[in-house]
């Protein structure tokens, strides 16, 4: 196999056959791995005598060996990844998701998983609405926008060639006016953060088309967290609404992984009660058992719980 040799040796110059630059570039890490003994999948690790010379402080050779062709671990290529909180929906920029712009920077990023979740995952009910009605209220960011959305956006979008993607381009006023609209939705937000008193939001099924055209325009994996704190009188998952969602994407035969609420462990303080660990799992165990009964999400992933601050009360909660 190829051998990476790297030699360090503190207060003298690099040898000859080190290559130019990449000394600086290691030195940090190896100074560090100096200091500690080395796992046995590293390589070889050896530590050469160098002779003393008076009034100077000892130093060690190190001589690294790595096998750069017999990796300990592979992560999915997948890793590096880009989360979307549901208060996008409230604030309305999911609306601007089909901006060729972002969709041509998204795909950038790609390949990645685009995880549809944050605090308000588990305030989030769905409703299959394709045509909700219009507010007609008059002059204003709102009265635009929303009608905007069904009259202007069929002559504005364009069918991208490379997938077949609905993408756009939006002109800068209704940017503009979505900028008026999402200053004045901070604020609403940020109330809501301070009082941790939260709204439920509405995803339609229109607006679950928008989001998943932007993840497969993007080229990104959309993971789904579904609300979890929709809660039977016995504390049980109550997965009605879920079960809605799921029945009208594998309509739509949308490829998407799932994942069930957003860190369990910070329910106390969100809503006043909590979900232990094992009544947890059961919930996990149910969402399951709702996607083997989907033909097109029989073998979806399924990720989580996703936890936060792992401190001793959240290992606890994971251990039931």
């Amino acid at each position: 196999s190829e051998l990476i040799r790297v030699f360090l040796l503190s207060g003298m110059p690099c040898p000859s056959s080190c290559p130019p630059g990449l000394l600086a570039l290691m030195a940090p890490g190896l100074a560090l791995m100096a200091t500690f003994s080395l796992p046995s999948q590293a390589g070889d690790r050896r530590a050469l005598p160098v002779e003393k010379t008076p009034g100077v402080k000892g130093r060690t050779l190190i001589l690294l060996d790595v096998n750069t062709k017999s990796p300990v671990r592979i992560i999915s290529e997948n890793f590096l990844s880009l989360q979307l909180d549901p208060s996008i929906i409230h604030d309305g920029w999911l609306d601007f998701l089909s901006s060729r712009r972002l969709v041509t920077l998204a795909r950038g990023l790609a390949p990645a998983f685009l995880r549809f979740a944050g605090k308000r995952t588990d305030f989030l009910q769905f409703h299959n609405v394709k045509n909700p009605a219009k507010s007609r209220g008059g002059p204003g960011p709102d009265y635009y926008l929303k009608n905007y959305e069904d009259d202007i956006v069929r002559s504005d979008i364009a069918l991208d060639k490379q997938k077949g993607c609905k993408i756009a381009q939006h002109p800068d006023i209704m940017l503009e006016l979505q900028r008026e609209k999402a200053a004045q939705m901070h604020l609403v937000l940020l109330k809501e953060q301070f009082s941790n008193t939260y709204s439920n939001l509405t995803l339609t099924a229109r607006s679950l088309d928008k989001l998943y055209n932007f993840a497969d325009c993007s080229g990104l994996h959309l993971i789904f967290a579904l609300n979890a704190l929709r809660r039977n009188p016995n504390n049980s998952w109550n997965s009605s609404n879920a079960l809605s969602l799921l029945k009208y994407s594998a309509s739509k035969k949308y490829n998407i992984s799932w994942e069930l609420g957003n860190e369990p462990n910070n329910y106390r303080t969100l809503i006043g009660r909590s979900v232990n660990g094992s009544q947890l799992g059961k919930d996990y165990i149910q969402l399951r058992s709702l996607l083997q009964l989907i033909r097109t999400y029989s073998r979806a992933n399924l990720y989580g719980p996703n936890i936060g601050r792992p401190r001793k009360n959240v290992i606890g909660l994971l251990e039931g």
